[in-house]
């Protein structure tokens, strides 16, 4: 081979080459010119996109005014937590655990005191609160030791004003007056029977009961 088709050679290969650069560079421009659409229409539009699944520790949901309404968490026990907050900062529901790992739910009014408290007793029965807007205990559905169904419903000075439980033999009933003093009751006796009971507010009375 002689110089001449030497060089020939060597020019045609270096033609190659520059036309294998300029479709690279093409290339390369082309994909960066893409990727600057992506970002720009993802910071124009509403940011909006989906996933299979998302980690996290902690979720934080901002309004617009860039207040907290929205917390999603753990509590101290390790448990999860589900807080959601009105505009004002205020706790509107929160979803939680109990000491004993049962489940809870709690509402609030705007003054952040408690609406209704749905949760569990130590012995694992389902317990229900409601509360006026001071705050104090309106209605309470519960359990007993035994256990029966129990419920209680309050003055609003928070005392007791009728309490509807269970006694070994029976039904039990319970009413005090607006000072919360007992002054009435109704319950059945070991052999099944009807037993009425009223006593004024220093406790002297009398006890009906079923005979001749």
């Amino acid at each position: 081979m002689t110089i001449e088709q030497r060089l020939e050679q060597v020019e045609r290969q270096n033609q190659r080459i520059q036309r294998t650069n300029k479709r690279l560079t093409v290339g390369l421009t082309m994909m960066a010119v893409a990727m600057c659409a992506v970002v720009t229409m993802a910071a124009k539009d509403d940011k909006i996109s989906t996933f299979d699944t998302v980690m996290a520790r902690r979720v934080l949901v901002l309004n617009e005014a860039g207040k907290l309404v929205v917390g999603l968490g753990e509590n101290d026990a390790g448990d999860g937590l589900v807080t959601t907050m009105s505009a004002k900062g205020k706790q509107l529901v929160k979803l939680s655990s109990t000491a004993n790992g049962d489940g809870t739910v709690t509402t609030y009014q705007p003054n952040g005191k408690m609406v209704v408290e749905l949760t569990a007793t130590e012995e694992g029965y389902g317990s229900v609160n409601t509360y006026q807007p001071n705050g104090k205990e309106l209605v309470e559905l519960g359990s007993t030791v035994g256990p029966h169904g129990m419920v209680t419903t309050y003055q609003p000075n928070g005392k007791k004003l009728v309490a509807l439980s269970a006694s070994p033999d029976g039904g039990l009933v319970y009413v005090y007056n607006k000072t919360g003093e007992f002054i009435a009751e109704m319950s059945a006796d070991e052999y099944g029977n009807g037993v009425v009971g009223a006593w004024d507010r220093k406790g002297k009375g009398r006890t009906l009961e079923p005979g001749p």
